[in-house]
């Protein structure tokens, strides 16, 4: 998904390429196709002159941690929630 940013305050306009979803089923992991994706992404972005991929996945979910570390990605925002009862 392309996001578009507004300018604002706190930032300048700008846009990115938004990855909602990206799962390899377990029999075919560790054998290049995350790798592959991730690369089709940057390229698709590139070509849409956008410079920036953001994404998110879930905190307990250390593999994805360590492979959007591997592919280059850093963490810049952290959200956080609280449970009413």
């Amino acid at each position: 998904m392309i996001k578009q940013y507004q300018e604002s305050a706190f930032k300048i306009s700008t846009q990115s390429v938004y990855v909602h979803q990206l799962s390899i089923i377990k029999e075919a992991q560790r054998k290049g196709l995350g790798t592959l994706l991730m690369d089709k992404v940057c390229e698709f972005a590139l070509e849409q002159g956008i410079r920036k991929i953001e994404l998110d996945y879930w905190v307990n979910n250390e593999t994805a941690g360590r492979f959007y570390h591997k592919q280059g990605f850093k963490k810049y925002r952290e959200f956080l929630y609280k449970d009413l009862t």
